[in-house]
């Protein structure tokens, strides 16, 4: 690995922007797989909790009906 003190600034400006670059790509990528598992979560999950929650509320209600 060269020592970056023997370089030129271009060639020290490139490697910056190459690795800002870099870095954007990595970040879009995981952003974007993060903000599909919110979306997924959204979409599906949410209302399978609510559908969850309501029949749980509703087989406890008739359980307490039929208590004498």
């Amino acid at each position: 690995m060269s020592n970056l003190s023997n370089q030129s600034t271009l060639v020290k400006i490139l490697a910056v922007v190459g690795l800002l670059v870099v870095a954007g790509f990595v970040l879009n990528v995981v952003l974007g797989i993060a903000g599909g598992l919110i979306a997924l979560f959204f979409r599906w999950g949410i209302p399978l909790l609510i559908a969850i929650w309501l029949v749980n509320w509703l087989t406890k209600s008739a359980k307490n009906k039929n208590r004498y």
